[in-house]
């Protein structure tokens, strides 16, 4: 019948429009009147109406036994219309903005801390597959877009050295160090579907916040390995008991002098703070 397969092709099930079209023009029906009329189990008859209740596709009469009668076809296809409209708006300004993302050689220069969260809302919305974080912040501030990352099924992959908060059941790997009340948080990396990185610091003054966003292919390659690697030396630790470094892997650098130095200041710290 026609007029059922565009029912269908308007969200209805098979069996809600055969249901649909049952009542339609009848006198109200039980569950069971229903099962017999278009020949399935009441079980299905019965799990279909409680759903086309929730959406509005039929009403129920109040009687001692429970009778179903169709919503007028106005009033679902108004409905229908109205969502439908709302969709298609957003999802063109949202594939707008994405196309905009996705342009060759963006590379933005951000200022402010502020400015680099709200850019990053602004990316994970666009977020299709997978998202890498590395960062010494709580991310709270992202709660409401990591709950709708996990509706989409979108994967989000947070690392941080330190006991911080999520704000949301994302994949969360750490080293769990305790910040102690000297602690400056200083750093934000973000990748999304390997397409879009954002970068952000406070810089070595730790004064203001400053930080690039760039769908550049090496950018995106060094954010997401560094945040792998920081994940599978984690691992390697959990494994073996203790932190997989040595004087024989080390190159002598200025950049590991450095890094070795903040390292142990950050030791000192913690264990300042937990006597």
């Amino acid at each position: 019948m026609q007029i059922q397969e565009n029912l269908e092709k308007l969200n209805f099930t098979k069996l809600e429009a055969q249901i649909y079209m049952a009542l339609l023009g009848a006198e109200p029906l039980s569950a069971y009147q229903l099962a017999k009329k278009i020949d399935i189990s009441r079980t299905s008859i019965y799990n279909a109406l409680e759903h086309m209740l929730e959406k509005g596709m039929v009403l129920m009469v109040p009687e001692n036994t429970a009778l179903y009668t169709a919503q007028e076809p106005a009033v679902i296809l108004g409905k229908m219309r109205f969502e439908m409209t709302k969709v298609m708006e957003e999802s063109e300004k949202q594939l707008q903005e994405y196309r905009e993302l996705k342009r060759e050689n963006i590379n933005y220069v951000l200022k402010g801390f502020d400015t680099a969260i709200f850019k990053a809302k602004s990316i994970l919305e666009h977020a299709q597959k997978e998202v890498y974080i590395n960062t010494d912040f709580d991310l709270e501030c992202f709660s409401l877009e990591f709950k709708k990352l996990k509706e989409k099924q979108v994967r989000v992959v947070v690392f941080s050295f330190y006991d911080i908060k999520t704000g949301a059941d994302v994949e969360f790997y750490s080293h769990y160090r305790k910040q102690d009340k000297s602690h400056i948080p200083s750093r934000f990396m973000l990748v999304v579907d390997n397409e879009i990185s954002l970068i952000a610091d406070r810089g070595t003054g730790l004064s203001e916040w400053s930080g690039t966003m760039s769908n550049n292919g090496l950018t995106l390659k060094i954010l997401s390995e560094h945040i792998h690697n920081d994940i599978y030396l984690l691992k390697l630790r959990d494994i073996y008991g203790k932190e997989i470094y040595g004087d024989n892997l080390y190159l002598k650098t200025a950049f590991e002098q450095r890094q070795k130095g903040e390292v142990e200041h950050e030791n000192i710290s913690i264990g300042s703070d937990e006597h």
